[in-house]
């Protein structure tokens, strides 16, 4: 019987919690094209999705009592698949995931025990392994995104794929001499929407590579946002193996945890609420005026702005928080000559202070979180948090802690097949649920008094 398959959580092939699975193959393809399956010998499945890699990434665990590392000569230049599903126990809908992944590196090789060894095998994505073997040294034209698309479609034979290629303004360019991905990722680094947001090129488990930006995270909030939340509630109320308890167990956090990184001091020197922007076409020695920008145009999460609105600056020098120009500046170098439609640098000088305001907020509020393995959870989606208050059981009116719920984004998960499937998950947030000016007032008196809340 394969480790990792969860048949204590089966009716038949039906699952009866959310980390219930049945690893259904783990194909692999041999440097001579032989093919075994190798489910039997996975102690764990480890794959991590983000919207900060190009490519997923796969580890397996194995636990070799057949000598497979000689039958097999492993020597890095396998292919793995990789077959998982599970039936929904109330609605028998089949979900799975099904990936191909080639060899990156075969490590940890140790013999605990005679008789057996262990090892894990880690593996990425097609299109990452072509981008190691080419270089790109090309001119290119048109938007970022439509450049992207071509260096996808052409260079890495991507076949499934969705690409946003609105990016702002038409720009020419000469990739120097680099591999398809990091090609990509320059790009990036240069590519807003029209009104400044930035973009994410990354892949997920559950569907294909993507290149979206954070407003398109946003705009598509609302779509089956109900099937995307989440509860941290020490409260159970249903029985294993009821429809009831399939779904309340598939929206229940089991452990949430974060660092917060509450910060306006670094904040501020990052530019997030406000920076100013210079720069000189290098071609014509036109210095432009500076161009500063200052909060606002944001597409948020939640309805509240991410610093509050407060009296006294003092520690500002007497300035509002998003009105601190000179807290962050950008130098740009410009050449409007360098050929007819404007160079790679042109888009960031009307968009990088906003865009940079983006990625500054965007772990406004920050959580790491365990959940029950969904299959059709995904980076780039976003999920509605309910935490409740520390006392709630005190305050049986209004039970829910408004400052750590709301709306967040999926930034990175990582799925975990072992003896069910779990999902790490980190979300993160721009904005905030609650009104940063609806303080508790302190009741009672001064002068070193006892005061209540």
């Amino acid at each position: 019987m394969s480790k990792v398959r969860n048949t204590s959580r089966l009716i038949g092939t039906a699952g009866v919690t959310p980390g219930s699975y049945i690893l259904q193959s783990c194909n692999i393809t041999a440097s001579d094209e032989t093919v075994l399956d190798i489910k039997e010998l996975i102690v764990e499945i480890i794959i991590t999705e983000s919207i900060y890699t190009v490519s997923l990434d796969c580890e397996l665990i194995i636990l070799d009592g057949v000598n497979l590392f000689e039958e097999m000569k492993l020597n890095g230049d396998e292919k793995i698949e990789i077959h998982i599903k599970r039936t929904e126990l109330d609605t028998k809908n089949t979900e799975m995931h099904k990936h191909t992944f080639y060899v990156s590196e075969v490590l940890n090789f140790s013999r605990n025990k005679n008789g057996s060894s262990s090892y894990n095998i880690r593996g990425v994505s097609k299109h990452a392994y072509i981008s190691s073997s080419k270089t790109l040294n090309e001119y290119k034209e048109g938007t970022i995104g439509e450049i992207i698309h071509a260096i996808c479609k052409s260079d890495l034979k991507i076949k499934k794929m969705d690409i946003n290629k609105g990016t702002y303004q038409n720009v020419s360019c000469i990739i120097p001499k680099l591999r398809p991905l990091a090609a990509i990722n320059w790009l990036n680094s240069n590519a807003f929407t029209t009104t400044g947001a930035p973009f994410y090129f990354y892949e997920t488990l559950k569907s294909k590579v993507k290149y979206k930006s954070y407003e398109d995270f946003v705009d598509s909030a609302d779509e089956g946002l109900d099937t995307r939340e989440y509860i941290h509630s020490p409260v159970q109320q249903f029985k294993i193996g009821t429809k009831e308890y399939f779904a309340e167990q598939s929206r229940r956090i089991r452990k949430l945890s974060s660092e917060l990184n509450l910060s306006k001091f670094i904040a501020i020197n990052e530019g997030a609420y406000a920076s100013t922007t210079k720069s000189i076409d290098i071609s014509t020695k036109d210095y432009k005026p500076k161009k500063e920008y200052f909060y606002g145009g944001i597409k948020k999460l939640n309805n509240n702005d991410p610093f509050p609105k407060r009296n006294n600056n003092d520690q500002y020098d007497g300035k509002e928080i998003n009105k601190i120009s000179n807290g962050k500046n950008y130098f740009l170098s410009l050449n409007s000559k360098a050929f007819s439609n404007a160079n790679f640098h042109a888009p960031a000088l009307d968009s990088i202070g906003k865009c940079q305001s983006y990625l500054s907020t965007e772990d406004t509020l920050s959580h790491d979180i365990l959940i029950p393995g969904n299959f059709n959870l995904e980076v780039g989606q976003v999920l509605k948090l309910t935490v409740n208050k520390t006392g709630a059981e005190d305050n049986i009116s209004s039970p829910i802690d408004k400052m750590q719920s709301g709306k967040y984004l999926i930034t990175t998960i990582i799925h975990k097949f072992a003896d069910e499937y779990t999902q790490n998950v980190e979300i993160k947030t721009n904005s905030f649920n609650a009104d940063l000016t609806d303080i508790i007032k302190v009741e009672g008196e001064k002068d070193g008094k006892e005061v209540s809340v």
